[in-house]
């Protein structure tokens, strides 16, 4: 018997010797053969076949196809082909197949619907004895298995390959018949991978799948099996990508929610989900699965920050009552709500917003505009700080957005818009300084005029003394009536200038506004030698309205005070003649009351001066002579503006005697001394008094007494 290893070196020195010419290349390797002590039994075993592919046909039966083994001899007679149900046998001949071109075979006994079969092909020789190859590689179905999954949803496929053609590709193609008579591959899964999940996507309908594995110029095909599957998985959950606000010039001020689509084909439309404060609530649907985008018309994201999720539904409808296959959501996403405090005292807006709740926030940036002004970024926070601040200036409107961003190019989110107008509430629209007026020697009387409709915390009342600089005389609270009248008791009015001014404090305690400035009216009187006093004083200034003169009243010693003139608003001086007044004491006091005409609100002030005396200067005048019968009948000083308070008048003869005196100022001598006239001639006097003042006056000389009569 010739051995295999026998066998194996015969044939490579056929392979060697092949280009010869056949007759003379077999006659050489006979001699070689019995040279070398070879026996010799015909020609030579074939090599067996190599398996390519094997396919299941709808009715069970198997194709496999293989590649012929190299028969340069012409040694070929048959095939044989063996069929087992098993791996590891036993394997069974089922066909004789002549002709060595012949490359497949359709096992019409097979039944590849109900496990894997396992093939391999041998080659006999048409020698005498035959010689049989050795088993080629053994081949196998691929035989395909078809699971409802549990749950529902998907058709779970599992196959086996257990005998792999060397030249097979290293990967399986999933085929599924959908419709009827339509074939399309739905995937591609790795060659040591034996199963593969499919998404149901249809409502209900029969589905056909089938595994291929592609070879060397065939492929290998699986049975097909297949069920009637129902839809019952939902679409995919929508991937939201942001709720945020419009705040466009166009927007209208509404939450708006954007989402991925969901990528399954069936996908009909969305729910839109609203985290209302009793629950989630549906509060709309959207049609169409590549719908991404939905504004909420009942929106009011001014008022508090609005939560939103998104639901897929398809078109399967399942259940009782029925209802279409609906996806979960993600979590609620959730927008930015932006608020704000003001304080105008420090004219500062300090902002405070919700967090953005869905995805990580890298950096907040607040914009800010004004009405009429362009939008301009004022700060940028990072994702964990949600507040800002910013000093604005008073009566102007500002408006601020709030944008979280989960970093440069990617989402972001808008908040809510706010305006704000930078108002300073209650602040005061006047304060008029109305008078101030002297009402007594050491009193000066203010009278303000106030807003009782602002909101202060006071008003700061601030005097002035003889031009130098306003100090504070006295803080007042607030006051609900329209004036206030203060009463200044630290003043000497007849000598020192005093100015006023008020300056109202606003609600925050600061400085709001300053009142006009009024002044008393300080008058001076300045006595001449010709019988007149000189006027004059200081205008009242800042009236609303004009001065329409200035009342001048006069008090004549102890008399009654009586109004003397009135004197234009200029010059402010005035010349009182007192020539007529010589039998007075020669005091004259007086008092100037200013007028103001036209004030815008109806109501005209006055303010009084100081009360300003003039003391004429004395006037004693005594004649040297008198004359019996004459004009001058008796001898009498006569006095002017004095106010006599002590007098005596003595006549002295020339013997030093005093023979005559009188203690009345009104009393004259009239010649005689005890009822009987004394002779012509000279008499000296002594007159003394003592005015009003406390001053003493004396005089001594001497005076003629003559005669008219003959």
């Amino acid at each position: 018997m010739t051995t295999r290893q026998q066998y194996t070196g015969y044939h490579r020195l056929i392979n060697v010797a092949i280009a010869f010419h056949a007759r003379t290349l077999l006659v050489h390797l006979l001699a070689m053969a019995g040279v070398m002590g070879l026996p010799f039994r015909g020609f030579a075993v074939l090599a067996p076949t190599t398996p390519l592919c094997a396919s299941v046909a709808p009715n069970g039966q198997v194709t496999i196809t293989w590649a012929p083994p190299a028969d340069p001899m012409g040694e070929f007679d048959h095939y044989e082909v063996h069929r087992s149900t098993a791996s590891g046998g036993p394997f069974t001949p089922i066909a004789d197949l002549p002709g060595l071109a012949t490359t497949t075979y359709t096992d019409a006994t097979a039944d590849g619907t109900a496990g894997p079969v396992f093939y391999f092909i041998t080659t006999v020789t048409n020698g005498t004895p035959p010689e049989t190859s050795a088993p080629g590689d053994t081949i196998s179905t691929i035989y395909l298995q078809v699971f409802q999954s549990t749950p529902l949803g998907y058709a779970d496929l599992s196959w086996n390959h257990i005998a792999v053609p060397p030249s097979a590709e290293d990967s399986f193609q999933v085929w599924m018949e959908y419709p009827v008579g339509s074939w399309q591959q739905i995937a591609t899964v790795p060659g040591n991978r034996f199963s593969y999940q499919h998404e149901i996507s249809i409502c209900e309908d029969l589905l056909t799948f089938q595994i291929r594995r592609a070879g060397l110029g065939c492929t290998s095909s699986s049975n097909l099996a297949g069920d009637v599957f129902r839809d019952v998985t939902p679409p995919s959950i929508p991937m939201m990508s942001t709720v945020t606000v419009d705040t466009s010039a166009t927007g209208n001020g509404r939450t708006t929610v954007t989402w991925v689509p969901s990528p399954e084909a069936d996908t009909d439309g969305y729910i839109i989900v609203f985290n209302a404060p009793g629950g989630a609530v549906i509060v709309d649907t959207v049609w169409g699965g590549a719908s991404s985008t939905y504004e909420w018309e009942d929106s009011t994201p001014g008022l508090g920050p609005e939560s939103f999720a998104v639901a897929a539904f398809d078109t399967c409808m399942t259940g009782d009552p029925p209802s279409p296959n609906t996806s979960a959501t993600q979590p609620f996403h959730t927008t930015v709500h932006l608020n704000h405090t003001y304080d105008p005292c420090s004219g500062r807006i300090d902002l405070v917003w919700s967090p953005y709740v869905g995805w990580a926030v890298v950096q907040y940036t607040v914009h800010m505009r004004t009405s009429t002004g362009a939008w301009s970024s004022i700060a940028v926070q990072d994702g964990s700080t949600t507040s800002a601040s910013v000093t604005v200036d008073p009566f102007i409107t500002y408006e601020f957005v709030v944008v979280a961003s989960q970093g440069a190019g990617l989402l972001e989110s808008i908040s809510n818009r706010i305006s704000v107008y930078a108002d300073h509430p209650g602040l005061p629209a006047f304060n008029y300084l109305r008078s101030v007026t002297v009402s007594d020697e050491f009193e000066i009387t203010v009278v303000d005029s106030l807003d009782i409709l602002a909101q202060v915390t006071g008003y700061r009342l601030e005097r002035s003394v003889d031009g130098g600089p306003f100090e504070e005389l006295s803080v007042i609270g607030a006051i609900a009536s329209n004036t206030f009248t203060y009463v200044d008791t630290d003043v000497e009015p007849a000598t020192r200038s005093y100015r006023y001014r008020v300056v109202v404090l606003d609600d925050c305690g600061q400085d709001a506004l300053t009142s006009n400035i009024g002044g008393n009216i300080l008058l001076k009187v300045t006595p001449d030698l010709y019988g007149g006093n000189t006027l004059s004083w200081n205008g009242y200034q800042e009236w609303a309205g004009g001065i329409a003169g200035y009342r001048v009243l006069r008090q004549v010693g102890s008399g009654p005070e009586e109004l003397l003139t009135v004197a234009p608003a200029l010059p402010w001086n005035l010349v009182d003649d007192v020539g007529t007044f010589t039998a007075s004491t020669g005091l004259f006091c007086y008092t100037l009351v200013a007028m103001e005409s036209g004030n815008p609100s109806g109501m005209d002030a006055v303010s009084q001066s100081n009360r300003a005396c003039a003391v004429q200067q004395d006037l004693v005048y005594i004649p040297n002579a008198f004359v019996l019968g004459g004009v001058n009948t008796v001898f009498k000083p006569e006095l002017a503006y004095t106010d006599v308070t002590i007098y005596e008048l003595s006549i002295i003869n020339r013997w030093g005697q005093v023979f005559w005196t009188t203690n009345d100022p009104q009393e004259g001598w009239d010649g005689t001394s005890g009822g009987r006239s004394v002779p012509l001639g000279v008499y000296a006097y002594y007159c003394k008094y003592r005015n009003g003042a406390g001053r003493e006056f004396e005089r001594r000389g001497t005076v003629t007494m003559l005669t008219a009569m003959d």
